[in-house]
C-alpha cells in the first residue's frame, strides 16, 4: 500500500484531469470513483486509461493470497487447480469470438487467474523442497521461438489469436512457474529493481505518448524514476545504513 498506492491513485488523478479537461473525452466522476475502488476494469473497461485495468486485478489477489495462504496445502492445490482450469476453459471459449468481443473479454479476470494458480504451485513444490534444472530456460525460449514464428507466418486471425493468446500462454505460465523455483540469482537484483521501476513507466508513458507523441517515452521513464524513489526511500535508507 504504502509503494503502490499513492502512485497508482496520483496517475489515476492526473489521467483524468488530462482526458476530461484538456481532450474532452467523456469520462465522468463515476468512472473515478471506479479507479479508486479497482473494479473499473470490470464495470466500464478502458473507461479512459486502459492500462489500470492489470493494477486493479492485482490489488484484488493482494487481498486474496492471504486468505489462501492460511488454509491447508491440500486444499492450496485445489484453489490452484481451479484457477488453471478457469483459464484455460475461459480463454479457449473467448478466443472463437469475433475480435473485438474478444479483446475485450481477454482482459477479464478468468484469464488471468491461470498465472496464480501456477504461482501456488511453485509455492507448494519449493515449500516440499522440490528443485529444478534450467529446463525452464529451454522451454521458454523455445516457446518464444514458436511466437515469432506464430506473428511471422500466421494471417489467419483467429489462428494468430489461438496460438499466441491461448496455446503459448498457457504453456508459458508452468515454465514461469518452473523459473520460480530456480531464479537467476547473479540478475535477481537488478530484476527486482527494474521490476519497481517498471511500475511507475508503466503507469506514466502512456501519458506523456498521448500528449508529447514519440519524445513522451522518455518523459514518462524520467517521471516513473522521479515518483518512484520517494517511494522507496525509507527501503534505500535502510540498505545504506546496513553498509
Amino acid at each position: 500500500m504504502r509503494r503502490i498506492w499513492p502512485l497508482y491513485f496520483l496517475v489515476v488523478i492526473v489521467v483524468f484531469i488530462v482526458d476530461r479537461y484538456l481532450f474532452h473525452m467523456g469520462v465522468t466522476y463515476y468512472d473515478l470513483l471506479l479507479h479508486f475502488v479497482f473494479v473499473s476494469f470490470v464495470f466500464t473497461p478502458f473507461s479512459f486509461h486502459y492500462l489500470f485495468w492489470s493494477l486493479q486485478l492485482e490489488e484484488w489477489m493482494y487481498l486474496a493470497i492471504p486468505f489462501i495462504h492460511r488454509i491447508r496445502d491440500k486444499a492450496k492445490f485445489y484453489v490452484a487447480t481451479s484457477l488453471i482450469i478457469i483459464t484455460l476453459i475461459y480463454s479457449a471459449f473467448i478466443v472463437l469470438l469475433p475480435y473485438n468481443e474478444f479483446h475485450l473479454l481477454y482482459f477479464m479476470p478468468p484469464f488471468w487467474l491461470g498465472a496464480y494458480g501456477w504461482g501456488i504451485i511453485a509455492y507448494l513444490l519449493k515449500k516440499k523442497g522440490y528443485g529444478v534444472n534450467n529446463i525452464h530456460y529451454i522451454i521458454i525460449g523455445l516457446l518464444f521461438m514458436l511466437y515469432i514464428y506464430t506473428a511471422s507466418n500466421t494471417h489467419s486471425e483467429a489462428t494468430y489469436e489461438f496460438f499466441t493468446r491461448f496455446l503459448i500462454y498457457n504453456l508459458a505460465l508452468p515454465a514461469f512457474a518452473l523459473l520460480i523455483l530456480n531464479p537467476p540469482k547473479v540478475l535477481s537484483r537488478v530484476t527486482v529493481f527494474l521490476g519497481e521501476v517498471s511500475y511507475g513507466i508503466y503507469l506514466w508513458t502512456l501519458l506523456f505518448q498521448e500528449l508529447f507523441g514519440v519524445t513522451g517515452i522518455l518523459y514518462g521513464v524520467l517521471t516513473a524514476i522521479a515518483t518512484e524513489f520517494p517511494l522507496r526511500r525509507k527501503e534505500i535508507t535502510t540498505r545504506l545504513m546496513k553498509v
